[in-house]
């Protein structure tokens, strides 16, 4: 079986994320008051919703990077060797030794960066964390939807990681 991640899965990525940040609303909607209203920030335009874009861009790309890092230093701890990378709109981190690894060790690389940011989130003050917490959730959809279709395989499955995806070899 090979789980190729095509415009399909990056639709079903974003209409999870939308349905997420529409079911949480008032929740995302409080984070980000608060965070903007905490005045650490001073805003380079005079255009809120520019100003805006520009913190969530510069929150967004080390939390990405810390993501990725997340990812490889799992990779590499399972005896991998990774490549990291970026497509049109996002970063990558795969695997290329082709080494099979046991379908549980993949689970845990695919979900350890939502595990390991979440829970250091909340050693920061809310205002922050909140923020962090919420765009690594949504950043992670794509991994937590991989590891539901890899929950489909067998426990002994043993998979390659892939640039288009995941091969599940066994």
């Amino acid at each position: 079986m090979s789980f190729k991640i095509t415009w399909k899965t990056h639709l079903i990525c974003l209409l999870v994320a939308i349905i997420l940040t529409e079911s949480i609303g008032k929740i995302v909607d409080e984070i980000l008051n608060n965070f903007l209203s905490r005045g650490v920030i001073s805003y380079p335009t005079d255009n809120p919703l520019f100003n805006f874009y520009i913190i969530v861009a510069l929150t967004i790309i080390p939390i990405c990077i810390i993501h990725e890092l997340i990812h490889g230093i799992t990779f590499k701890l399972f005896g991998g060797k990774v490549k990291y990378g970026f497509k049109i709109i996002y970063a990558y981190t795969q695997e290329v030794s082709n080494m099979p690894i046991n379908r549980n060790k993949f689970l845990i690389v695919l979900l350890s960066p939502v595990v390991v940011i979440s829970i250091t989130s909340t050693l920061f003050p809310p205002w922050i964390g909140g923020l962090v917490y919420f765009f690594n959730l949504i950043g992670s959809i794509g991994d937590i939807y991989m590891a539901f279709v890899l929950c489909r395989c067998s426990y002994d499955s043993k998979i390659i990681d892939r640039k288009y995806g995941f091969d599940v070899v066994k």
